[in-house]
């Protein structure tokens, strides 16, 4: 019989459970009084509403899977009429979500194997959550076979300390595992999805039609970035008037313009982002259209990131370095260790790289100490070119706290205001997405930004309002009109 999860804890007093029970009851029932209480709450209390709330439907989960584990070590599932336990967390969790259910039972499953603990004592302590732990289960048994001197608990706790940053961060976690260690499974793994790779689509009764496509992970890679690329908001701008200029004196200057809110949805902006993309494709392949420029022109960029010891000992052993020199041009494909990431963060393997700079730009980087940029090209008067690819390689997505826009999304922003001296440089670059850039402008924000990030100053009022030149002089300015970019 499989260990009670209880039976390495310190037990509670006499009575608690009981307690315990009674207090549940009452919160359940209370539960529903909180939606016609809300309005009477200031927004402090919302916010603390909110946030405790999730708290406890996450702490929730951990307690329901360490309850079905003790419930299997009792037998109680086996007696029940339930075919498992996911079955018996259905049965008594009626209107909850079924992935939530699934989640709960598989987990409490494996936190009923006496070689879990690790995981059951981390979800009683609360350092972890249910679906990392899920995560963990799986991704362990991948990484061991390449790792034969890790010790399996040591392993796991490792993935459960990430549990701050969700389940996605531990596949990302497995992914760069495998590029150092095993990069040609990950060549492998990217050939045998693009094998069952499908696209097909159903009528509905409604007149719309459903699309459903399968892809390998580059190849869906591939098109997120494109969907991406294409379905960020895009307000229209509604002129307010006109107003004497603070800097010009033009009295017919137009006033600042106030952008109208993009309605759509983001799945409706990702849906015509992929009939934009189709009918310039179609349009090409027809001859009906030119190639395409501008947003859609150009190949791909790669940007190809190392540290110097990896290049130089890379082009040492693969006989490229003149002083090592051997010209043979034949040898066999060689799988360097590493993965590489796209601008929104997927993990592409060794392979699927070497199939997309067949047709891209590519851009070293090599990196130094701390992943400084050693190399990123000139700076140019705006962030375009090398350097807005250098800021997207160091910032990855909106660098606002709390903010995962994708860079496809985001401005570069001059932290320091050009016009107040700052420079174009990598240094006074932050990317921003059109809210919190206009956060950023609106309470005169400023950050502090290194070549490994940028961190931000809450602090309202710490961003220059005014060239110095007018500063200077004691006149004054309009610090929504030029606190600009």
């Amino acid at each position: 019989m499989a260990q009670s999860t209880t039976d390495t804890r310190v037990p509670a007093a006499p009575g608690a459970g009981t307690r315990l029970v009674s207090l549940l009851r009452e919160f359940s029932g209370a539960l529903d009084e909180w939606p016609a209480a809300l309005y009477q709450l200031d927004e402090t209390e919302l916010g603390e509403v909110v946030g405790s709330m999730l708290q406890i439907g996450t702490r929730g989960e951990n307690v329901a899977a360490l309850a079905t584990a003790d419930a299997l070590g009792r037998g109680t599932v086996a007696n029940s009429t339930a075919t498992g336990a996911p079955a018996w967390v259905a049965q008594h969790a009626a209107g909850v979500d079924p992935v939530v259910v699934r989640r709960v039972g598989a987990v409490g499953v494996e936190c009923a194997d006496p070689s879990n603990q690790v995981v059951a004592e981390a979800l009683a302590a609360g350092s972890a959550t249910v679906p990392v732990a899920a995560a963990a289960l799986r991704q362990v048994p991948l990484i061991l076979p390449q790792l034969p001197s890790a010790d399996r608990d040591d392993l796991l706790g490792r993935y459960l300390s990430l549990s701050d940053h969700g389940p996605r961060t531990l596949r990302e976690l497995s992914t760069r595992i495998l590029g150092e260690y095993a990069p040609e499974r990950l060549v492998r793994d990217e050939e045998r999805q693009q094998e069952c790779e499908s696209v097909y689509w159903a009528d509905l009764p409604s007149g719309l039609t459903r699309f459903v496509a399968e892809l390998s992970a580059g190849h869906a890679a591939v098109v997120k970035h494109a969907l991406r690329a294409l379905s960020a908001p895009t307000p229209q701008p509604c002129p307010t008037g006109t107003d004497p200029s603070p800097i010009s004196g033009d009295a017919h200057a137009p006033l600042e313009t106030v952008p109208e809110r993009d309605l759509r949805t983001p799945a409706k902006r990702r849906a015509d982002a992929l009939v934009r993309l189709v009918d310039t494709a179609a349009g090409v392949l027809d001859g009906t259209a030119p190639r395409p420029v501008g947003e859609f022109g150009g190949t791909a960029k790669l940007l190809v990131t190392m540290d110097y010891a990896t290049l130089y000992e890379g082009l040492r052993d693969a006989g490229r370095l003149d002083q090592f020199g051997s010209q043979d041009t034949e040898s066999a494909p060689t799988y360097l260790p590493g993965i590489g990431h796209t601008t929104d963060g997927d993990y592409l393997d060794a392979g699927t790289l070497r199939r997309l700079a067949c047709d891209a730009d590519l851009i070293p980087v090599v990196l130094g100490g701390e992943s400084e940029p050693l190399d990123v090209g000139r700076a140019k008067r705006l962030f375009t070119g090398g350097l807005r690819t250098a800021i997207i390689h160091r910032d990855q997505h909106c660098t606002f706290p709390g903010c995962d826009r994708p860079p496809d999304w985001c401005d570069a922003h001059h932290v320091r205001p050009w016009w107040a001296g700052g420079e174009t440089t990598l240094t006074n670059a932050a990317l921003l997405c059109a809210r919190h850039h206009t956060i950023v402008h609106r309470d005169l924000l400023t950050a502090t930004v290194t070549n490994a990030g940028v961190t931000w100053d809450l602090i309202p009022g710490l961003m220059p309002s005014r060239p110095a030149c007018l500063a200077n002089a004691g006149q004054g300015d309009d610090p929504q009109v030029l606190s600009g970019s």
